[in-house]
């Protein structure tokens, strides 16, 4: 009898203990902080991965929607936070951030200025998020993050990571990093995209590079391909039009000379500057080469002809 109420015991010890570890990871924690200092910087705010030892990530959220908190268009905010540190090389480490920041009137002025795992070398459990001074935000969160603010007046600055870290000391930003997305998400991880159907994407796209200009697709580096298809509205068959006025070889050798490229191609100066439209060169390669053409016909009846005076010649 004692045996089983010991065993019933136990398991309901386990049942509990179960029950109490759950409750605790999702938990929603709520709370706010204000991060003193100057408008135009960026503090680090630590936070403590707190569902590390549950061994899921953390996930916080730090938002602001009235955007005349702190002042008139201060500046309002939607963020979220998922992340699970290294704390010693643990490995599975990433910061996945997403953010929506609406700050009127002041320019590019936002309210985040990146983030990062401060825990690679040492065991803090934390990482840190550069925002705003002078700003109150609220945060939720699965577990207790714990955010302590370096601000040079509720905590000093610079941030002194543990056991002499290589991170080195942080302080405050005066602006984003280029590899943070300001209005929405950036993603620590690689994407794989399993759907057959359309995957669509209306904006620019850039890889390798965060200047699309004006165009769809920007990539800063090679392509690789088995096949490349130009849609192109007009082409070069206008040279064959009986209406056509073929220039003269003296003529493209006299422009040649002056120019030192081939006329309605662009030079060199030019292409370093603005490039070149495949479509559009290809058209304009192959108008040389049907120009090169005719001019090869005209030779080729010259010779024949200059051929047949010659047979007259010699049998005179």
């Amino acid at each position: 009898m004692k045996l089983i109420y010991a065993r019933t015991l136990r398991i309901a010890f386990a049942f509990m203990l179960c029950l109490f570890t759950r409750l605790s990871v999702s938990a929603q924690i709520v709370g706010s902080f204000t991060v003193q200092g100057d408008e135009d910087k960026f503090y680090p705010v630590t936070f403590r991965d707190a569902a590390w030892f549950y061994n899921v990530a953390t996930e916080l959220k730090i938002g602001r929607s009235n955007v005349h908190l702190n002042g008139d268009w201060h500046g309002s905010l939607i963020s979220e936070f998922k992340f699970h540190v290294s704390n010693w090389g643990n490995g599975a480490a990433f910061i996945d951030g997403f953010a929506r920041q609406h700050v009127p009137y002041t320019g590019t002025r936002l309210m985040i200025a990146g983030w990062e795992d401060i825990s690679l070398d040492n065991g803090s459990y934390r990482i840190a998020i550069w925002l705003r001074g002078n700003t109150t935000y609220y945060f939720q969160a699965n577990a207790d993050p714990e955010p302590l603010v370096y601000d040079g007046v509720q905590n000093a600055l610079p941030v002194v990571v543990p056991n002499n870290s290589a991170i080195g000391p942080l302080t405050y930003r005066t602006q984003p990093p280029a590899d943070v997305n300001k209005d929405g998400m950036t993603n620590a991880g690689n994407a794989y995209f399993l759907g057959l159907g359309t995957n669509y994407l209306k904006g620019n796209v850039g890889i390798g590079t965060l200047t699309t200009g004006t165009h769809k697709l920007a990539v800063d580096g090679s392509i690789g391909a088995r096949k490349i298809k130009v849609s192109q509205e007009t082409w070069a068959d206008h040279v064959f039009d009986t209406a056509y006025v073929l220039t003269n070889l003296q003529d493209v050798e006299q422009y040649i000379k002056h120019n030192r490229h081939l006329p309605d191609i662009p030079a060199a100066a030019e292409v370093k500057v603005d490039g070149i439209d495949l479509g559009e060169m290809n058209k304009k390669l192959l108008q040389k080469i049907e120009e090169l053409t005719l001019h090869m016909i005209d030779m080729n009846k010259r010779v024949q002809q200059l051929e047949e005076e010659n047979k007259r010649l010699k049998f005179k």
